[in-house]
């Protein structure tokens, strides 16, 4: 009688949960469930594999096989990934997004992707940037682009564009008709995104190397938002260039000696083998950028 995959999973979850209940709730099953598996394997290989009564723990014959069921279903895991490789893309892929770069970059990248590979369902999460990294290191998502250089010796990052953010004013402020210097903007009240964004960072760090001292009156979630309130006259907003041209009840602030670039970045776990879906929309976003 050979041994099932299934058996060895349910006997490693066991070892690592300390029992045959919290076993059966990770994998849904019932515990007469995880314990005819138990039976099976121990039957299998005459041998007890675990101890009884409070944490269950292996015994030494229950060592040597977790140490092998470890390494059969990872050689199967590499197998699968393996064949689907030849198989081409298909499946379920996560991407993360942060919030800028999630409404300006991805749904391009997101068409373009699905137009490639039709077989590949892609679901997009957005979040702000902290939570998006999160997701990514506690691998919810699988592959994320966020709005800044990130420095995580879990993570490598690459650059696949750049987006330039510019003041704006409401379209009645008659600030700035032409343009203005930096030291005219001290004080000022400034309308930014929530902590924790990129946007909110990097505008942050443009204005203070342009010796600009912003007062924050407001903070809001999305570029949208800060446009509205902007609009409303609740101050100076700071938003990405594509962004001006669809909101006409706003204008450009043309600020001398002000400069705010920032990158997109392309983020994946250090050393995480990718599924093939996961590795053809890295390939897809370097490719875009080197064109």
């Amino acid at each position: 009688m050979g041994t099932s995959l299934q058996s060895l999973r349910v006997f490693l979850s066991i070892l690592d949960r300390g029992s045959l209940s919290a076993a059966g709730r990770e994998l849904g099953m019932t515990q007469p469930a995880v314990s005819n598996h138990l039976h099976t394997l121990e039957e299998r290989f005459g041998v007890t594999l675990l101890t009884r009564g409070g944490r269950v723990r292996a015994t030494p014959a229950g060592e040597s096989l977790a140490k092998h069921a470890r390494q059969i279903l990872d050689d199967i895991s590499a197998l699968e990934n393996e064949m689907a490789r030849h198989a081409g893309p298909r499946g379920h892929l996560v991407v993360g997004a942060s919030s800028t770069p999630g409404e300006l970059l991805l749904p391009r990248l997101a068409v373009r992707f699905s137009a490639r590979y039709p077989e590949v369902a892609l679901d997009v999460r957005m979040a702000d940037t902290g939570v998006t990294i999160a997701s990514l290191l506690a691998r919810e998502v699988e592959v994320a682009v966020v709005g800044c250089t990130v420095e995580h010796p879990q993570l490598v990052g690459r650059v696949i564009e750049e987006e330039e953010l510019v003041p704006i004013v409401a379209a009645s402020d008659r600030i700035g008709e032409d343009s203005i210097t930096a030291e005219d903007l001290s004080g000022r009240a400034f309308v930014m995104r929530e902590e924790g964004s990129a946007t909110r960072r990097a505008v942050e760090k443009g204005l203070s190397e342009a010796g600009i001292g912003a007062r924050v009156a407001m903070e809001l979630g999305s570029n949208t938002a800060v446009a509205g309130a902007v609009a409303e006259g609740a101050g100076i907003g700071v938003i990405p260039s594509r962004f001006v041209a669809s909101q006409s009840s706003v204008r450009l602030l043309k600020v001398r000696g002000l400069s705010i670039r920032r990158p997109f970045v392309l983020v994946v776990e250090r050393g995480r083998e990718l599924s093939p879906a996961a590795e053809a929309f890295v390939q897809m976003c370097v490719e875009r950028n080197e064109r």
